[in-house]
């Protein structure tokens, strides 16, 4: 395994934190697992990897966290994150139509939404994640104040990646039929007010996040994002991937949600959106698809052929019942070995960000789906929500694994419960039973950020407590508030 040598012989090298006794679960390339095992962190970074007898006598810890025989794996990898979103949790109705909620409540919430709006939600959405096992984020270019989500990140401890927010030039330009989503989407490419407006907006706000990526150890960095959907014109879809090519970072954008916005592309183009999206070179490793829920055989071939990454969100589709875990592929694709993350999408779209629901959803749906019990199998998921996660967010050189030399971020799993016993196979345990009740400490950069289930750095009440001042603040201003659902006329 790896266990560096000593820096001189029977001299253990000083470390600063040391994780002893745990069920190493690193993702690696072969999938290594080490029953009783070790790691080693100095700095940020993973230092030592291995069975916990060479780890322990190889090193002089600073700090040691005796993880009890409980799983410790990498952290989860958000790959497609609305984060401000979560401040309006449980307010618009479930039996609201999908282009209802995005006009009526959309728009006027964009447009009154403050810095200090976005703040607090990206705090209780930080919060979440880091208690869920999640410990980066991949941010789909939504929050308008973006200093606000960074600030937000690094005082809970969560690693993010950033975008410009609503990077588009043209509306959507057809509609298929009264209500649909693509008439929603063009009255929110026209109304939000501090949105660009045209191509010469687009282009003079395009990579602004970038400059967050000059210190290489930085918690919270950037990447190119475009709100997609058929709101770029090809001119800012090239120039797009010219930025992110340069900077070595992913371009970002959401595709194919719905089938109207799958149709709408495909009458815009005269063709297959991602055949369109090809030929203009958009494609390959370094981009990410968020969603992508509605492909044709042709596209599918071209997720293969080309390495483009897919953010798979099964709740966010699920819960406005747009068939995509019936009838996507992302499944497929990664049995194809395309690489396929997982996402929560926003608290708004599924409720929670927890992505062990999210890899729960994705391999039941996917057995279901094709009438196959070992079409995905635990593994499969969480290596989607890990390294799958960490190559869409662009940094799969970085984190996604328990390896030396790699960031560290990782989870440590409590065995007092009941869902992890008996102590037989802690994939298949944490996956199918325990999933993020057991998290019990994360580290994130090499930094305890929840320690025995408490942020030893955080007033966490207080925190929620100023968070729900806030967002009863803004729902006000925006003449809103949280109403029952009507009664759907049956018993």
């Amino acid at each position: 395994m790896d266990v560096p040598a000593q820096t001189s012989a029977n001299r253990p090298t000083p470390v600063d934190l040391l994780i002893r006794h745990a069920h190493v679960i690193t993702m690696d390339d072969t999938g290594t697992r080490i029953p009783d095992g070790a790691v080693a962190i100095t700095g940020n970074r993973i230092s030592h990897v291995g069975p916990e007898a060479d780890v322990t006598t190889a090193v002089l810890a600073a700090r040691t966290i005796d993880a009890r025989g409980g799983p410790v794996h990498p952290g989860l990898v958000e790959a497609h994150l609305h984060a401000s979103f979560q401040s309006i949790r449980g307010v618009h109705l479930e039996a609201t139509a999908e282009e209802d909620v995005l006009d009526a409540f959309y728009l006027p919430w964009f447009n009154v939404i403050s810095s200090e709006d976005e703040e607090l939600g990206c705090l209780l959405a930080s919060l979440e994640m880091i208690r869920n096992g999640t410990t980066c984020f991949l941010e789909a270019g939504t929050v308008l104040d973006t200093e606000a989500a960074a600030r937000a990140a690094r005082t809970v401890g969560v690693r993010a990646v950033l975008g410009d927010p609503f990077i588009w030039d043209q509306p959507a330009s057809i509609a298929q039929g009264k209500g649909s989503l693509d008439t929603a989407r063009r009255a929110v490419r026209l109304r939000v007010e501090r949105a660009p407006r045209d191509l010469d907006e687009a282009l003079a706000a395009l990579g602004g996040e970038l400059q967050r990526n000059t210190d290489p150890d930085a918690l919270v960095t950037g990447h190119v994002a475009l709100n997609g959907l058929g709101t770029a014109s090809p001119a800012l879809l090239v120039e797009a991937k010219r930025v992110a090519r340069a900077a070595g970072v992913v371009l970002n954008m959401h595709h194919a949600y719905s089938p109207a916005d799958t149709a709408a592309d495909r009458a815009r183009y005269g063709r297959d959106p991602l055949v369109q999206l090809a030929e203009l070179g958009i494609l390959d490793s370094h981009t990410t698809l968020g969603h992508a829920n509605h492909l044709t055989d042709r596209e599918a071939d071209l997720v293969v052929q080309t390495g483009v990454n897919l953010a798979w969100a099964p709740a966010a589709s699920m819960l406005w019942g747009h068939g995509a875990t019936l009838h996507g592929r992302h499944a497929e694709l990664w049995r194809r070995g395309g690489n396929v993350g997982l996402a929560s999408d926003s608290a708004n779209w599924s409720n929670d960000l927890d992505l062990f629901k999210q890899a729960m959803l994705a391999l039941l749906t996917a057995r279901d789906a094709h009438a196959d019990r070992t079409y995905l199998v635990a593994d499969d998921v969480l290596r989607m929500a890990t390294r799958g996660g960490a190559r869409a967010a662009g940094l799969e050189e970085e984190v996604g694994s328990i390896e030396v030399g790699k960031k560290a971020d990782l989870v440590l799993h409590t065995l007092d419960r009941p869902e992890l016993r008996p102590v037989t196979d802690m994939v298949r345990n944490l996956v199918h039973a325990a999933r993020s009740k057991s998290v019990r400490t994360v580290v994130v950069d090499g930094r305890v950020v929840l320690h025995d289930g408490s942020f030893p750095h955080l007033d966490e009440p207080a925190m929620l407590a100023r968070i729900d001042e806030g967002s009863q603040a803004m729902l006000r201003r925006m003449g809103q508030r949280a109403l029952p659902d009507p009664l759907p006329g049956r018993r």
